[in-house]
């Protein structure tokens, strides 16, 4: 699991393995504050596949990183 802020947002990026097929999949929660209230967005069900739980959290990084980038006005 990988937490981190990018442009006030909170991102923590998880990674989850299939024992059959040995391979990694990925999701993130984004949640920040704005006028008083929290808010969440939720990065999951991709069908990208992975041989690293590192590089299933480094996309799914990149991949809320890009969200926030078109999503924020901050």
């Amino acid at each position: 699991m990988a937490n981190l802020y990018y442009r006030d947002r909170l991102v923590v990026a998880y990674a989850s393995n299939n024992r059959s097929t040995k391979d990694w999949s990925a999701g993130a929660e984004i949640t920040w504050r704005q006028d008083g209230q929290r808010f969440s967005h939720t990065i999951g069900g991709l069908a990208d596949r992975f041989k690293s739980s590192e590089d299933a959290e480094t996309f799914v990084i990149n991949l809320a990183k890009a969200w926030i980038d078109t999503n924020s006005s901050s």
